[in-house]
């Protein structure tokens, strides 16, 4: 799977690789790119079939390894996969462990609820997850999942110190 975003003033590059484990992306290999501005920054994770260890690799930086459950980590951009699978099974307390770059981290989600947002014009009935953050962390986010398209991820809002951002899908819905 692979996700682009681009502008004039640069290019941001996300590629998974993964096999199936139930609900879980089983991720094998992670790989972000970006390039902007006359700078290029990389990351990427390996985790070999069957593999204990995750190899992080960054620009700038010490490859590093750590540990990571067999056939259960996925990686920041098939998370969202992991998500729309548990929600369709009726899950309502989610718990991920995401490799990145920098370490293994269990992601909570919590399902707030249902909730009917206007898309393309359209109403659309959507299930709100938060994102369950320990400590005091002061980013939030939150995701709506529309269930009558497959539960694709149709709302991002994050909000934290710089503000409140948010992402909407336009254009998509049949």
């Amino acid at each position: 799977m692979e996700v682009v975003a681009s502008n004039v003033l640069g290019e941001i590059r996300e590629t998974s690789r993964f096999v199936w484990n139930g609900c879980t992306p089983v991720s094998r290999f992670y790989g972000y790119r970006r390039k902007g501005l006359g700078r290029l920054k990389e990351a990427e994770v390996s985790i070999p079939a069957g593999g204990t260890t995750a190899t992080a690799k960054r620009s700038g930086k010490a490859d590093r390894q750590y540990p990571v459950p067999a056939a259960a980590v996925t990686d920041k951009i098939s998370l969202t996969l992991a998500l729309q699978c548990r929600l369709a099974r009726g899950e309502r307390d989610l718990t991920l462990h995401v490799a990145d770059e920098r370490e293994l981290e269990s992601q909570h989600y919590l399902v707030e609820g249902e909730e009917t947002l206007s898309l393309d014009g359209k109403p659309i009935t959507t299930v709100k997850v938060r994102r369950d953050r320990s400590g005091n962390s002061p980013r939030q986010t939150w995701l709506w999942f529309a269930p009558e398209y497959g539960y694709m991820l149709v709302q991002l809002v994050q909000e934290n110190e710089d503000g409140r951002h948010v992402m909407t899908l336009q254009g998509a819905l049949p």
